[in-house]
């Protein structure tokens, strides 16, 4: 099932609700993102349907087993039934969770997105990954699970964070590695509204194309590999570990890095987003950590080795399957050199 995706006013939303052919909405919605916009979100509910709204943990904490228990019970003691339809109001973690919930629900119940950060349009909410982490890593448990509409409205960054803009930014620049497009518009310091819708459209045409990720969908695991570990090592946000991410395979895995590195600051230089200095930058490089979350890492192609995401060309990628224990022994041998790398 494809996704419709609409940049919407939320005034607009009472609209699309009122069209989604259900009598009972069930909304999950983060409780933060609640307090700034809650009494909005009511005056926007069409009259004419039964809602039942559950207050979600703000960001990745709410994608946690005993959460998930909490709210799968919630909306089951309600009495739901097949026909319902399941909003998520939130940033990306609150869609994992909630789509995970709506895949979960009664086998499975439709569904809809409402991104409330930047992170979320232009990749989280779309593409129908749901899930939760786990304690071995991000994302470990879930399903895939495709939303029936994604409205987006960029009017959410105004309260945004600034870490969750930075984070955002990550993954706008990793499409600006694999589409031609979105590189142009960055380059171009196009409007960021232009922007949004075009990195949402690259992705849903990707997934549209390759749902489970067997081929060309894989493409978007760029920079993942280590950006996972890092952002668990370092407590980044995921699109700032995404960036140094990207930053090590082109520093380790492109035979051309030099070009690809300086891009990668050039975007930034672009979107006026500013990572600063390697989190591991004169320190000792964490080989072991990092090791221990790419082995468990959901990316794994089989048993000691795992897809590796580098870059043909701007525009092209190429995965390649290599060896845990051939990882292991690059990031030993060039530990020194990683702890000073920069650029």
């Amino acid at each position: 099932m494809n996704t419709e995706i609409k940049l919407i006013d939320i005034r607009e939303i009472k609209n699309q609700i009122a069209a989604v052919k259900t009598d009972l909405i069930l909304v999950v919605v983060d409780s933060n993102v609640w307090q700034h916009y809650g009494k909005l979100f009511i005056s926007a509910l069409p009259k004419d349907k039964q809602f039942i709204l559950y207050k979600s943990l703000e960001g990745e904490g709410t994608k946690c087993f005993e959460e998930f228990e909490r709210g799968i019970e919630f909306f089951l003691e309600k009495g739901i039934h097949r026909n319902a339809h399941l909003i998520a109001i939130g940033g990306g973690a609150t869609s994992d969770y909630a789509g995970f919930i709506a895949a979960s629900l009664l086998r499975g119940i439709s569904w809809s997105v409402v991104p409330t950060t930047l992170l979320s349009m232009v990749d989280a909410s779309i593409g129908g990954k749901t899930g939760l982490n786990s304690k071995h890593g991000k994302n470990l448990v879930g399903a895939f699970h495709m939303p029936a509409h994604v409205w987006i409205d960029k009017e959410f960054l105004n309260t945004l964070p600034e870490n969750e803009i930075r984070s955002g930014m990550g993954e706008v620049m990793k499409y600006g590695f694999l589409d031609s497009h979105v590189k142009g518009l960055i380059e171009n310091e196009a409007e960021l509204s232009e922007i949004i819708k075009t990195c949402a459209e690259v992705k849903d045409k990707i997934v549209e194309e390759d749902f489970k990720e067997k081929g060309q969908r894989i493409s978007l695991n760029l920079g993942h590999t280590f950006g996972h570990a890092i952002e668990r090592i370092y407590d980044l946000t995921h699109g700032e570990a995404i960036f140094w991410g990207m930053a090590l395979i082109f520093k380790l895995y492109q035979k051309d890095h030099d070009q690809y590195l300086k891009a990668l600051r050039d975007f930034s230089t672009k979107l006026e987003v500013d990572y600063g200095d390697p989190p591991w930058l004169n320190k000792t490089f964490p080989v072991s950590k990092i090791m221990d979350y790419l082995e468990k890492d959901k990316k794994k192609a089989s048993v000691g080795a795992i897809k590796i995401i580098k870059l043909k060309e701007f525009g092209e990628f190429e995965a390649v399957e290599m060896q845990t224990s051939e990882i292991h022994k690059t990031l030993e041998d060039r530990k020194d050199e990683l702890r000073t790398f920069t650029f």
